[in-house]
């Protein structure tokens, strides 16, 4: 074997050397990390399934109404007439139904009347059987009633539903009276009338029916109102000072998919007869000769009412704190 030369040694020290150098500045080392990520959920409720009164039969009573209009005898259509039930979320009444009452007020009324999910959309999630394929929802509802008069009364009815990922309270409700289209209000802040009953409703994971929300005549009482048709009206002009915070209960709608939990509104617009003459001449066999019968004829008036909500847990920051507030600000 030819022995090495000095050239060839003198490069093995130098590479030796290198390695050795590399392993002799080499300290171990090693880090940690925490990653933290979040998203937002959504929160929102939304109308659907909006019709005349009434559209299930949950929602009957015996001998219920859903127009009382004085013609014929008993007086009033029942609440059976529009009922379309299941078979379609996205009209407000049984086909041909409409059509079927004006024929009966041909020649006693000129009412018309339509109820509206203002700029509807497909609702936003899937709650119980409500789908986007299956359900318009909208946040506004617009109910419009023309032609009304003295002993007229009418009611409506919606679901509201939690269309977001974390459950809804109803905290306040507010009312607002003003003219419509720049119209006369004349006396119809007393003569017009409206009735509001709330309740809430689940039928998964269990059905729990009828545990009650809000009644609107309940709160504002008796010295304000009218009865048509055995129901409480409140006059408009009451509205005005209403305090509903502390009337409601209930008033909780959890979050689908875990639920399909939400609320009824039932809405009921009338005039009252005024029989004793108060705001109108009243009847032929006792008139009030000092009203003049102008201030409710002709006029118009548009009541807005504001379902304000807020997320369940709001004004909640329960605890005393834990270990990290030790890094609190100073």
């Amino acid at each position: 074997m030819k022995r090495p030369g000095r050239n060839s040694f003198i490069g093995g020290i130098v590479a030796l050397s290198l390695v050795l150098a590399g392993t002799g500045y080499a300290y171990w080392t090693d880090s940690l990390n925490v990653t933290t990520k979040a998203t937002t959920g959504d929160f929102g409720v939304q109308f659907v399934d909006l019709g005349l009164y009434a559209q299930y039969g949950n929602e009957t009573i015996q001998g219920g109404w859903s127009i009382v209009d004085g013609i014929g005898d008993p007086g009033y259509v029942d609440d059976h007439f529009f009922m379309r039930g299941a078979s379609n979320y996205n009209i407000i009444a049984k086909p041909g139904s409409i059509d079927a009452y004006k024929d009966r007020a041909k020649g006693y009324n000129n009412i018309d009347f339509d109820a509206e999910l203002v700029d509807k959309a497909p609702i936003k999630k899937k709650v119980g059987p409500y789908t986007q394929a299956n359900t318009d929802a909208s946040g506004k509802i617009l109910l419009t009633i023309n032609q009304m008069y003295p002993g007229y009364a009418q009611a409506f009815r919606s679901d509201i539903v939690n269309v977001g990922d974390i459950a809804a309270k109803l905290s306040d409700i507010k009312f607002e009276v003003k003219d419509l289209d720049g119209k006369d209000l004349g006396n119809l802040e007393d003569m017009i009338g409206v009735a509001v009953y709330i309740d809430r409703e689940q039928y998964r994971p269990e059905t729990i029916v009828d545990e009650p929300t809000f009644k609107l005549a309940e709160l504002i009482g008796k010295d304000k109102t009218f009865n048509v048709g055995g129901v409480d009206f409140v006059r408009l002009s009451a509205l005005k000072s209403a305090d509903v915070q502390t009337a409601l209960t209930n008033n909780e709608i959890k979050c689908a998919p875990a639920t399909d939990q939400r609320l009824d509104i039932f809405i009921g617009v009338a005039m009252d007869p005024d029989a004793q003459g108060k705001y109108t001449t009243g009847i032929a066999s006792n008139r009030n000769m000092d009203n003049d019968d102008a201030l409710s004829q002709g006029k118009g008036i548009q009541l807005s009412m504001d379902l304000l909500w807020d997320q369940f847990n709001a004004g909640k920051d329960a605890g005393t704190g834990n270990i990290l507030i030790e890094q609190n600000a100073k």
